[in-house]
């Protein structure tokens, strides 16, 4: 049968008196088997000579010549047999715990940064632990099978269900296995850092995602993927001209946003220095459960690329339609690299909506659908 985690606690809190110094106590082999093998025994004498009470030895200096002869004729040997048994039993609570954590449970306690079992090795000595840990089946049964039956709780709490406290740390653990502990603790941890975000995790890894498909896809991107204005009804009447001097075209996502956890990129051609430089900084949020208030920590990437203009085409439209007119143009943007950007947009007669779009050959439609640009 499963243990509940407050005997799990009350095992550790049992001998930590002898628990503080992490040298070893000298375990062999034979004192944790027959530790595994007659615990039930041995905690049934301990409550007969009084010195076993809710869960721990309350031995006087007397007393602990009968809790010594108890241990040695159950096999637990040596002077230190008390010493022994308790470092046993705290080794036993680490086993168990190994054995009972899941691995969904243990991953995402790894991706916390987390060792779950480091805070109840910590007054382990390594060698004591190894023998434990070589004997692991047989020290699993024997804790599974521990009579608790007569062991001493609260009654109140008992009948409630309630969680047990002990000490001065008010450690509350209810009847939950080891496993379902640290399930449940991961959990609460994620969900908190998530709720006390400023910005959905979810919706900043997906930007940065989006931001990080750009920068790959515009790397690799190269040659022309034709002229733009072709596509529209008014194709005819666009003629090649001169475009303005000064002229930058300018493609930004989020550039300007001051928050520093926003991922963004700027895509700027200066026409007249004859250069273009592209900037991207995306960002990945992981959940940080050393800081709760912030609720998640971001990593930043930045790459940047730069290019020489070789060339640029400029085709423009203008009509009138009565009370208004419309406008359309082109830019086309040849490189020495080889990328040839298209940047078209055409008003309708009232200036209240247009048409934009980008051409790069290689960036597929679910990356230029959503680019937005501008003239400066």
């Amino acid at each position: 049968m499963k243990k509940i985690f407050s005997l799990v606690v009350s095992l550790i809190m049992a001998f930590s008196l002898y628990a503080q110094n992490v040298k070893s106590v000298g375990l062999s082999d034979s004192d944790v088997k027959n530790w595994a093998k007659n615990l039930n025994p041995i905690v049934k004498e301990l409550q007969v000579l009084g010195v076993w009470t809710n869960d721990s030895i309350n031995a006087s200096a007397n007393q602990k010549l009968k809790v010594d002869d108890v241990l040695n004729k159950y096999g637990i040997s040596g002077s230190n047999c008390i010493e022994k048994f308790g470092v046993i039993s705290e080794c036993a609570v680490v086993v168990v715990a190994a054995s009972e954590l899941d691995a969904q449970s243990a991953a995402l306690l790894k991706a916390m940064g987390m060792d779950p079992l480091a805070e109840l090795k910590k007054n382990i000595n390594s060698k004591d632990y190894a023998v434990v840990e070589a004997n692991a089946k047989a020290v699993i049964e024997a804790y599974n099978n521990l009579d608790t039956s007569s062991f001493e709780y609260e009654a109140s709490a008992a009948s409630a269900g309630d969680d047990y406290s002990y000490g001065d740390d008010d450690l509350s653990y209810g009847d939950e296995d080891l496993a379902d502990f640290y399930s449940r603790l991961a959990k609460s941890a994620e969900n908190v850092a998530s709720q006390s975000s400023n910005l959905d995790m979810k919706e900043a890894n997906e930007e940065g995602q989006y931001v990080k498909s750009m920068y790959e896809a515009i790397s690799k991107a190269s040659g022309d993927s034709g002229l733009l204005y072709k596509s529209s009804k008014q194709a005819s009447k666009y003629k090649k001209t001169s475009y303005k001097e000064g002229t930058i075209v300018k493609i930004d996502y989020n550039w300007d946003t001051e928050d520093k956890n926003q991922s963004k990129y700027v895509l700027i051609f200066d026409l007249d220095k004859k250069t273009a430089e592209f900037n991207f900084d995306w960002k990945v949020a992981k959940v940080d459960y050393s800081d709760f208030l912030n609720g998640y920590s971001v990593e930043s990437t930045t790459k940047s690329l730069k290019y020489t203009i070789t060339s640029v085409e400029y085709y423009y439209l203008t009509e009138d339609i009565g009370r208004s007119y419309g406008e359309g143009m082109e830019y086309v943007i040849k490189t020495k690299e080889g990328l040839v950007l298209h940047a078209w947009k055409q008003y309708d007669g009232d200036y209240n909506a247009f048409q934009m779009n980008i051409g790069i050959k290689g960036l597929p439609d679910s990356l230029t659908e959503t680019l937005d640009w501008t003239t400066e």
